[in-house]
């Protein structure tokens, strides 16, 4: 079994490719890799599969393509081998032996036995990654408009390809999705905002306000979460209806609020994710009602 979970996400109906390609006139064997491949140096991966001997072929051949799964499958296994090894410590204990069987994995390739550098291409990425061996736990989430969304809580990347194009998801990462396009970049997965002011059940005393309704104002204050780029704020009294409001920044100075105690929870946001909400902090709003009296004086 892989180390790395591919999830093959199928967001819309693209046409299969081509089995199947004819060699142009004056076209060599790296043209006709480029073309139908994408890549000039497939020409080794379309002698291996058509059984030729040299890059020189007659126009008008037909010539045998690899399959797109399997192909597609092997290259995201080499691309993950290759940072694994690339990244490792020098001195790293099974940096040599990943480095000798990402080395076989590619002559697999090169022999378009892309079932064979598929696996070894996994092993070689298990040698150099945490956590390889050890199932991973994500979550998959399909909204009505087609788009998925993928979130890796933990274990080993889980690799999710849409549109021909495969995309790594690391733990502690999310991507959505589009239908019909390929995967973008993953993004961190939102952490719930740290509350900071006003301290838990801390009592904001206001003198009224002539031709105002409420008392305050009252701001509220949290810790920024990286990746946020908004946050959502709910506030809620003993009795009523809750105040909501999403802003940009991490402090959001409340309307004026009746006097009576208040609960008041904040969430991250980006443009795919909602963290969950913050840890609920209390406050209390109530009219200091001291009054400043005047003596009489005799001074004029």
């Amino acid at each position: 079994m892989s180390n790395a979970l591919l999830l093959l996400v199928w967001l819309a109906a693209t046409p299969p490719p081509e089995r199947e390609v004819v060699v142009n006139e004056r076209e060599t064997l790296s043209q006709v890799a480029a073309r139908a491949l994408g890549d000039p140096k497939g020409a080794s991966e379309l002698r291996a599969l058509n059984g030729l001997t040299s890059d020189t072929v007659p126009a008008g051949t037909t010539l045998k393509l690899p399959p797109a799964e399997d192909r597609n499958r092997a290259l995201s296994a080499l691309a993950a081998a290759r940072t694994a090894v690339a990244q490792a410590d020098r001195n790293a204990a099974r940096r040599e032996e990943a480095s000798a069987k990402l080395q076989e994995a590619e002559t697999h390739f090169q022999a378009a036995d892309y079932v064979s550098a598929a696996k070894t291409a996994d092993s070689a990425w298990a040698l150099l990654s945490p956590g390889a061996g050890q199932p991973s736990t994500f979550s998959v989430k399909v909204e009505e408009s087609g788009a998925t969304t993928v979130s890796v809580q933990t274990g080993p990347p889980v690799r999710v390809r849409a549109e021909d194009k495969t995309q790594p998801v690391n733990p502690g990462e999310v991507v959505r999705i589009a239908k019909g396009q390929a995967p973008p970049v993953p993004e961190a997965v939102l952490v719930a905002p740290q509350p900071r002011t006003p301290t838990d059940g801390f009592r904001f005393k206001f003198p009224p306000v002539k031709g105002q309704s409420g008392l305050g104002p009252v701001t509220l204050a949290w810790n920024a979460v990286a990746g946020a780029k908004s946050y959502e704020v709910e506030v809620f009294p003993a009795n009523g209806e809750p105040v909501r409001s999403t802003v940009p920044t991490a402090q959001w100075k409340l309307p004026p609020l009746p006097a009576g105690r208040y609960r008041w929870t904040v969430r991250a946001l980006s443009d795919i994710q909602k963290s969950s909400a913050s840890t609920e902090r209390l406050f209390e709003i109530v009219e200091d009602k001291v009054a400043l009296q005047v003596g009489k004086t005799d001074w004029k």
